[in-house]
């Protein structure tokens, strides 16, 4: 059986308030052989992400550790929660993310906020 995902499967939900900026870190389970069908759909996500007010930055990550159960990381810093949460509450986001193509690539997105800092 297939899980459908939401658009809520798909966005770290609101736990708690954080008071400055915030970093999604969104961990995909793309089998090997379908690395180019995963990026095609992660920069056009990322092309919508990019042009919303109080994104920063993003960062895709490919694992170079074999057998690594999320293979694809997507590290996106926003401005702050309300931004972040905007960007994902509007019909473009939720038009992204239901495509049928997602099926194959589960995620588990989680938001962030530093408490402590090197560098």
């Amino acid at each position: 059986m297939t899980e459908t995902m939401t658009p809520e499967s798909r966005t770290a939900v609101e736990a708690t308030q954080a008071t400055g900026p915030v970093t999604l870190i969104n961990c995909f389970v793309v089998p090997e052989d379908r690395d180019e069908a995963f990026q095609a759909l992660w920069t056009e996500a990322s092309t919508y992400f990019r042009a919303r007010p109080g994104y920063v930055s993003l960062r895709l990550h490919r694992a170079v550790t074999p057998g690594a159960a999320y293979r694809w990381v997507n590290v996106a810093r926003w401005e702050s929660q309300a931004d972040y949460l905007a960007a994902h509450a509007t019909d473009e986001f939720r038009r992204l993310v239901t495509q049928a193509a997602w099926q194959e690539f589960p995620n588990v997105p989680t938001l962030y906020e530093v408490v402590a800092a090197d560098g």
